[in-house]
């Protein structure tokens, strides 16, 4: 199966670097186009220094990448909601996201909700602290 377009979502830890190499292996194979977004949870918005400082967090993981990244965005929000949005506006064929495998991880996990919400291929990348 080949992909066209591959949304990486991350969350700006240390792990986000395996999330982001498991999506560039994929779109090396296939060519695809790679972007990347980050979602704020915690926020019903963000004052403009602190988007800037997010969107430049994700701008140095996305020049670091052994890739081309076409696009970084971030956005506000419940997460499952804002990735089935992006996988409509943006034509995604492949989201990728990590998930700890912690006992919190394991009772709020999100990652139900996004395999749930989000129409279209998932790879969930097994990230061991």
């Amino acid at each position: 199966m080949s992909f066209k377009h591959i949304l990486v979502a991350v969350d700006l830890s240390p792990s986000s670097q395996a999330v982001i190499n498991k999506a560039v292996a994929v779109a090396k194979s296939d060519n695809s186009q790679l972007s990347l977004v980050y979602v704020e949870v915690d926020s019903m918005a963000l004052p403009p220094k602190e988007e800037q400082e997010l969107h430049a967090k994700l701008q140095s993981l996305a020049d670091e990448c052994d890739y081309t990244v076409s696009d970084v965005s971030v956005v506000v929000g419940d997460l499952s909601p804002k990735l089935k949005g992006l996988v409509k506006q943006m034509d995604i064929d492949l989201v990728v996201c990590g998930h700890h495998h912690k006992v919190l991880s394991r009772l709020f996990s999100s990652i139900p909700k996004v395999v749930n919400a989000v129409e279209t291929d998932l790879l969930i990348v097994y990230l061991d602290d």
